[in-house]
């Protein structure tokens, strides 16, 4: 069983960050993507979606390490042979080992954390939207995990057309500023954090909220079946059933 010292985690050194976008940068993200949505029926709704970011704003995080990784289906096989919890889909398909594990839902991810903070002795848990969202961006305050523009040939989202998983460890070029992989694209991860509207902002109910409900975890990142657009850093998105939609998996984060 993994002991503390074989997490592999980043350090995050918190303060005052800011998070979400201002109406310009919701603008700017609108003019870019809303011609090259993989469905262009989705156009309607996008601006709506990308309001979600509204308004950027400065919040307080201490000081916190998150996995430099997703968790693999090597380490939660690891959980699942050790608790009997049932296997997700990426693990019953035969995922590689070092793929990240998806199809699991917010309870899965947080069954795990607890697991592997039990046994390593740590604070281990999920991180919220503004942690998750902090160590994307980086010290730079990048708009993409790996800079303020959209490369598919750094990340594993639709545009590269991999059309599956890639190991964790694939795209060195789009780490983070802090040294995070995969923080754009291959799977969606989940958060600690329920939707709501940012201080100022307003409420968005849409697809999701009308399919989920309207209190609902938030995901980040994107993944291998869904647009670049999904890869930015403030992009908050949530558990939609369709099939595309279900490439979803999670880090942990110690504090």
């Amino acid at each position: 069983m993994p002991s503390c010292r074989e997490l592999d985690l980043v350090a995050i050194p918190g303060g005052e960050v800011e998070i979400g976008s201002t109406l310009d940068e919701i603008d700017a993200c609108v003019d870019a993507w809303r011609d090259r949505l993989v469905d262009p029926g989705y156009a309607p709704a996008f601006r709506d979606w990308i309001r979600k970011e509204y308004p950027r704003h400065g919040i307080r995080i201490a000081p916190f390490h998150i996995g430099r990784f997703p968790v693999t289906n090597q380490a939660y096989t690891d959980f699942v042979a050790a608790t009997g919890h049932p296997i997700p889909e990426s693990i019953a398909i035969g995922g590689p080992a070092r793929h990240p594990v998806w199809g699991v839902d917010y309870d899965d991810a947080l069954a795990y954390a607890l697991w592997l903070g039990d046994e390593t002795g740590t604070n281990c848990r999920l991180p919220s939207e503004a942690e998750w969202e902090c160590a994307a961006r980086g010290p730079g305050h990048a708009d993409y995990p790996f800079g303020d523009n959209f490369d598919p040939a750094r990340c594993n989202t639709i545009e590269g057309g991999v059309g599956t998983t890639t190991p964790v460890n694939h795209y060195p070029q789009g780490m983070s500023g802090y040294g995070v992989f995969d923080m754009g694209g291959n799977v969606e991860e989940w958060t600690s954090s329920f939707y709501a509207p940012y201080p100022g902002g307003a409420r968005v109910d849409d697809d999701i909220s009308s399919a989920a409900g309207s209190r609902y975890r938030t995901l980040r990142g994107g993944s291998f079946a869904l647009g670049g657009d999904l890869a930015r850093c403030a992009r908050r998105h949530g558990p939609h059933p369709a099939p595309q939609f279900r490439y979803r998996g999670f880090r942990v984060v110690v504090a």
